[in-house]
């Protein structure tokens, strides 16, 4: 079932209800908890999707909608409240699961999870976005480096960020002069508590930069291509260099 849930404090800012509109798929946790703390300190107005728990502190420039995008009935009734929140000036679908093949008890429903919230979420959200874009908006996708390297444990997790990429370009293409489109391709930027140093420092040394960059370098990327009016239909990876470093070892476990 999905929620909407704005927040709302005494002695209103009302420089929000005038602010940008930014809306992030994903937007209450981990690299997308940065996002919209980043982008609601910069004055935007943020309606940030999550979907089991946000770990957000209430603001007056949020509004947060929940859903399982793995699920097609709450992506359609996310997809209903969508452009009573517009205009946008940006979207970020950032939602993802990243599930290893061998983790699947049923690899129908595996398939199915995945292809649901990197591909179907991002064009279903996109449709319904419609015609609520603001004018020199841009929509940016958080694609994976394993899109273009694969890596065999998470072979279906790897096929759906392609998708998602392939179809990023593809509405490039179709939204030209209307939106700027472009992709992210994160790498291990982020270590995360159940990491060891072995498992760190493994990872690190595959890399050309070496040193944990952290979910500010994607926020910066992301600040780019928002600002960046030449710039549609590219692929920016933010990896430290691991996609060129040679390095590149598909056994470990992430």
């Amino acid at each position: 079932m999905i929620f909407r849930v704005t927040m709302v404090c005494l002695g209103v800012d009302w420089r929000f209800f005038m602010a940008k509109r930014i809306f992030i798929t994903g937007g209450a946790r981990r690299l997308g908890k940065t996002l919209t703390e980043h982008y609601l300190s910069e004055g935007w107005s943020v309606v940030a999707h999550y979907n089991t728990r946000s770990e957000l502190d209430e603001h007056p420039g949020l509004t947060l909608l929940r859903a399982d995008l793995s699920n097609p009935s709450d992506i359609a009734l996310l997809c209903q409240q969508l452009p009573e929140h517009g205009p946008f000036d940006a979207v970020i679908h950032n939602a993802s699961c990243f599930v290893p093949d061998s983790a699947a008890s049923d690899l129908a429903s595996h398939v199915a999870q995945h292809q649901n919230v990197h591909v179907t979420a991002p064009v279903m959200i996109t449709e319904a976005i419609g015609d609520s874009w603001a004018d020199s908006a841009c929509m940016i996708s958080i694609s994976d480096i394993y899109a273009e390297i694969p890596n065999q444990r998470f072979s279906v997790y790897c096929a759906a960020k392609a998708g998602l990429q392939n179809w990023s370009l593809s509405m490039a293409q179709r939204l030209a002069g209307r939106v700027r489109v472009n992709v992210i391709q994160p790498g291990p930027v982020q270590f995360l508590p159940e990491h060891d140093e072995a498992y760190r420092q493994r990872v690190l040394s595959q890399s050309l930069i070496g040193e944990e960059l952290g979910y500010g370098a994607i926020v910066d990327a992301c600040d780019y291509l928002i600002n960046a009016q030449a710039v549609t239909g590219s692929v920016t990876r933010v990896d430290g260099g691991r996609f060129v470093a040679n390095r590149y070892d598909q056994t470990f476990s992430d």
